[in-house]
């Protein structure tokens, strides 16, 4: 096979300014760049943010070589200024061929721009969205700028049937039916006004908007035909869509959709079905969205051959911006949404990793990007030729028009009356009056552990802008990418990437490509570069970020990388080219009429992966139904409800016959079942004991010979959020066997002290060794007062099945031990006799060590000091093969709005604030060394009106620290919280001796954990992990946890873990996972995890 490649030659840039440059992008002066592009936009009472909604979303940056000399050059688009080309002459230095190009735009608004070969000549013609309000211009329309070659264009979008006349925001040019001819998806925003009332209801996404709406356009021999209702695409007045971005996302080498929407619209993930018509499918593949998506970008961020997802949002970074400028749903607007059909969408950035098993992960929380301010443009590429790709984030809007006090002063009907009546010119006054903050833009160095760091100041971006589009390419060909941003009210900004300055042992490739027929610049391709084991990964679709085209050649940061061993090229007709031992910094060309057709790779035995779901569920038939209960009507400064920690579970031997039979406990108002096993391996199921007991939740559960009469019987803790303090459903329950599937409750009552509480978790134990097992009990909960310490209870057995209460004696220090969720009985010191491990929330990891006759809190002499956090599970096993039982602690995982340290510790205050008789909680959060409360003011006026004279206005409050909020001598008798740890954690026991925290991998930390099991599922000899948890009842502000498809960790039998997916390990689990139990069944090791509001899953072990 030959292949076309040449070498350009990469011009080393000279140095264009005097000023000394410690950054890694440099802006190049308009003096010297000959770019003075500035999008000025001017409000008047006819054309403001009132009467145009997107005033202020800014224009576009397409790069493009618009004369193949190897030099990208830049376009512009402006909204009440004309639209500009700048031809690129080298070392920085454009040229404006505006006029003579015949580009221009007077008076029309222009948006999105598009840099395609739709002409099919081998020149980029240049394709621009039109918007703002109607007009009778004879260029409102949308522009097709035909290349002629000569540097001049001809305005011809009529001819190809693009002369779309709307409110269009960007074009994406890309062949979806593999037909060989570019298609385009328009992506455009309806006329119409956001109205809250009246859109948010059902099945809105299926009425098509004839005036307005996405469009989907076939080439049919270079004129574009309107197919979106026949392919599937929505086009209904609701769908606001601020980013179109093209990518392979299910990996079957055909093009889908990605369309991020302004608004309360969800999202829209269009998979191509590879006959010409496209399914809806985001729900699918996604559990959390944006909730006013802008910008997006699509690329594989972690070289594992996947692409990732980032769609920007408007949550700011700085504490103050949080307080006065952002907008949350209340809990019931949200609930609400979702009844009308609507999604999880929440106020932050999402970074969506693709698990590469049709499922995705926002990571945005742990990573560090969820967070820019009022983001547009989102950019996914290699800055500094590490191999790794960044992010790059445009952001600002000139007006802050969710400034919350102008907000509420526009809410006063009587000042704005008085206003109409004796003033002029109102509308522009009232803009007047709307801050203005100019924001720096961001830029993400990728750390290579789905991690990233804010390196915007040290990158050289500390300038406040009111950036818009954005766009990356190589524009002085020295093989690292610079970047171009376009302004509101502002020069538009040129930077000059100095990477082979500051980074000069890092090395790139870049990729030329020539497609043939009529896609001329192989849109659609994949280039996929291997080598010792790593894979590079990236696919040419220029449209993406916001409104703007980049650099068509794709190019790789390598990091050291002399050589690559194999590169491969996918074209879009699936056809292949292969080089091998290809040395790197240079651009390699390419032509597309010397692939192959796609080489079938060999299929080889498909490797076992260990679990498979089971089919036939047995005739274990349970669906665990969550009672509609809202923690938020009794105490609205929360953020989490604690009434959805069901099911549990727990197994034994029930009658008498070697077979595992099983308890699930229900929630409040449903029954909770035995399923006693037969020995064809099918279950039998029994409701009736537990039938009269059904208005309790049962929280967690043990099977155990209570009475000593050889025969088992059952233990089940009472709790929840749902029950006052006199409600005898709180009662825990213990029901003695008759060893044939039959229970009596027993008459005695635990624990009777008043008033009564949650309880949450039991575990037995012969304590005091004599022949019979004794109960702890976890108190979780006094009953609505969320974080007074509950007290916890050893119960002794008189060996008849009676418990004594001998806390008081025994182990005094449970009297108000905390908000327990967990325990577990485990000898930590190798004397042969159990202690106690005792976790929950707000509260640290307690040890308690027997002594024969008490139980001695020794937690901060066995190193767990200080490890207060919200920990939910607890697994014990020896992880390292020394012979002493280590401890994993399931916690609340780092991928949280919410962040804690032993330094900065996150604190809540408990108190009747205003002495009305309710308890409330206010939650703070250290930012840059200061502790500030996180609740809304809105919030706080409703739940402590007396707050509302002293923060009047948000300006008042959105610097306020959390103790300047009320009197010392409030503060004084306020309970204060701490919690100094949120990760998921390792302790490894040292000999008895004490405790060292080990990290567990990355994934264990992307939602909270709920329920953890250990076993050598690989039986390779060594203790390996399954986790899961995730929790949906978490107010939008701080955005609900499901990212955890329930993940498993293969151990080395010294204490470290590594990640399996969840395409090798074959458990791939949606939902909130409570509980997990190994069940024998006939000779099959089986595995069942008990899901809130959700059937049971049972998975088997392939042995």
């Amino acid at each position: 096979m030959r292949f076309l490649i040449f070498f350009l030659l990469f011009l080393t840039s000279s140095c264009v300014t005097e000023e000394k440059n410690n950054f890694l992008f440099k802006k190049i002066k308009s003096s010297h760049s000959g770019i003075n592009f500035i999008n000025n936009l001017s409000y008047t009472e006819e054309l403001n943010p009132y009467t145009y909604r997107n005033f202020y979303n800014g224009g576009g940056v397409g790069i493009g070589d618009i004369n193949n000399d190897s030099l990208p050059d830049i376009f512009f688009t402006g909204n009440l200024v004309s639209n500009k080309l700048y031809l690129n002459k080298g070392n920085f230095t454009f040229q404006d061929i505006s006029q003579s190009a015949g580009i221009t735009s007077d008076n029309v608004w222009s948006t999105g721009v598009s840099m395609v070969d739709i002409n099919h000549d081998g020149y980029l013609d240049i394709y621009v969205c039109k918007s703002g309000p109607p007009s009778e211009n004879n260029n409102r329309h949308n522009e097709l700028f035909i290349n002629n070659g000569d540097l001049t264009f001809t305005e011809m979008s009529k001819q190809y049937g693009l002369d779309n006349n709307g409110l269009s925001t960007h074009a994406a040019f890309f062949d979806y039916d593999q037909d060989g001819d570019l298609d385009c998806y328009l992506l455009n925003n309806t006329i119409r006004s956001v109205g809250i009332g009246f859109d948010l209801r059902k099945d809105q996404r299926n009425i098509p908007n004839k005036s307005g709406g996405n469009k989907l356009y076939r080439n049919e021999n270079n004129f574009f035909v309107d197919v979106s209702e026949e392919s599937g695409i929505y086009t209904s007045a609701i769908g606001f869509g601020l980013g179109v971005t093209i990518g392979d996302v299910n990996m079957d080498d055909w093009p889908d959709i990605y369309v991020s929407n302004d608004f309360f619209e969800k999202d829209y993930l269009y998979i191509n079905n590879q006959d010409g018509s496209f399914k809806e499918s985001l729900e699918d593949y996604m559990t959390e969205l944006s909730m006013g998506s802008m910008g997006a970008d699509m690329s594989d961020i972690n070289n594992d051959g996947n692409s990732e997802i980032f769609v920007t949002e408007m949550l700011p970074i700085r504490h103050d911006r949080i307080m006065s400028k952002t907008v949350y749903d209340s809990w019931d607007k949200y609930q609400f949404s979702l009844d009308q059909g609507y999604y999880h969408q929440f106020s932050r950035n999402v970074l969506q990793l693709n698990n590469g098993n049709g499922s995705f992960s926002d990571i945005s929380r742990i990573a560090g990007v969820d967070a820019t301010d009022w983001s547009w443009g989102a950019l996914i590429f290699d800055m500094d030729k590490d191999g790794l790709k960044d992010i790059f984030v445009a952001n600002g809007i000139y007006k802050d028009l969710l400034d919350q006090d102008y907000v509420n002063f526009m809410a006063n009907p009587s000042i704005i009356s008085n206003m109409i009546k004796t003033e002029k010119n109102v509308i522009t006054k009232l803009i007047d009056m709307i801050p203005s903050e100019p924001i720096p833009n961001f830029a993400f160095k990728n750390l290579g552990d789905l991690s990233f760091d804010d390196v915007s100041n040290a990158y050289g971006f500390s300038e406040p802008t009111f950036s818009n589009g954005s766009a990356y390419g190589d524009l002085d060909n020295d093989g690292d990418l610079d970047l171009v941003l376009n302004n509101v009210n502002m020069n538009s900004f040129v930077y000059e990437n100095l990477s082979e300055k500051f980074n000069p042992e890092n090395n790139f490739l870049s990729f030329t490509l020539e497609g043939e027929g009529k896609n001329s610049k192989a849109i659609g391709s994949k280039v996929i570069l291997h080598h010792n084991n790593k894979i590079y990964y990236q696919e040419l679709n220029p449209m993406r970020g916001f409104q703007s085209s980049v650099d068509y050649r794709l190019f790789f940061g390598l990091d050291t990388l002399s050589s690559i061993d194999t590169i491969k090229i996918i074209w879009p007709n699936q056809n292949e080219s292969l080089l091998t031992n290809v040395n790197t910094n240079q651009n390699i060309y390419i032509n597309q009429i010397t692939s192959n057709k796609k080489i079938e790779e060999k299929s080889h035995l498909t490797k076992k992966v260990l679990f498979n779901e089971v089919v036939d569920d047995y005739g274990i038939d349970f669906i665990h139904k969550e009672n509609d209960f809202v923690d938020f009507d009794r105490q609205r400064l929360l953020f989490t409800m604690s009434s959805n920690e069901t099911p549990c579970l727990c197994k034994g031997y029930i009658n008498l016959d070697s077979l595992e039979d099983f308890f699930v406990g229900n929630s409040k108002g449903y029954s909770s079942a035995i399923y006693i096993q037969k020995p064809n391996g099918k279950f039998d199921k029994i409701e009736k004991p537990f039938e009269p007991n059904k208005d309790s939740e049962d929280t967690d559960c043990v099977i155990f010979d209570a009475n000593n009469d050889g025969i088992n019987d059952i233990y089940i803790t009472s709790g929840g959020n749902e029950f006052n303090e006199f409600s005898t459903d709180l009662f825990d329950r213990l029901y003695f066997g008759d060893g044939k599937g039959d229970f009596i409750k027993s008459e005695q009552t635990f624990p009777l002290e008043m008033p009564f509480q949650s309880t949450s978790t039991v575990s037995y134990s012969d304590f005091d060794n004599d022949g019979d097992y004794d109960l702890f009990v976890g108190g979780r909960l006094e009953s609505n007062i969320y974080g007074l310490p509950s007290s916890s209870f050893l119960f002794l057995n008189n060996g008849d099945g009676i418990f004594l209460n001998k806390s008081d004696s025994i182990a005094p220090s449970f009297k108000f031990l905390g908000m327990v969720t967990d325990s577990k009985w485990v000898d930590l010191d190798n004397d042969n006799d159990d202690d106690l491990i005792v976790v929950g929330e707000w509260m640290p990891i307690k040890v308690f060590i027997n002594v024969g006759d008490s139980l001695v809190d020794k937690s901060i002499e066995y190193g767990f000091d200080k490890t207060n956090g919200w920990n939910h599970a607890i697994e014990i096993s020896d992880f390292n093969n020394d012979g002493f039982n280590d401890i994993i602690i399931g916690n609340y995982g780092l991928n949280s709005r919410l962040k804690a340290s032993e330094k900065y510790p996150l604190t809540m205050l408990v108190n009747d604030f205003d002495n009305n008789g309710n308890v409330e909680q206010i939650l703070g959060m250290y930012r840059n060394e200061s502790l500030y409360p996180i609740v809304q003011l809105k919030d706080l006026w409703m739940q402590i009106p007396s707050l509302k004279k002293k923060y009047l206005k948000f300006e008042n409050y959105k610097n306020e620290k959390l103790f300047d909020l009320f009197e010392e001598d409030v503060l004084t008798s306020s309970l204060k919280l701490y919690t100094y740890k949120l990760n998921t954690s390792l302790w490894i026991n040292n000999k008895g001796i004490n405790f060292s925290e080990i990290n567990l991998p990355f994934q264990s930390q992307f939602s909270p954990v709920y329920a953890i099991i250990s076993d050598d599922i690989n039986l390779d000899g060594n203790k390996d992990i399954i986790m899961g948890g995730n929790q949906y009842r978490i107010k939008p502000e701080i955005g609900i946890h499901d990212a955890s498809y329930v993940s498993t960790y293969l151990g080395d039998g010294k204490g470290n873990f590594k990640y399996l997916d969840n395409k090798k390990s074959g458990i791939f689990i949606r939902g909130q996972l409570r509980d997990i139990i190994k069940i024998k069944r006939k000779k099959e090791e089986n595995f069942i995890f008990a899901l809130n509001n959700d059937s049971l899953k049972i998975l088997k072990l392939n042995q």
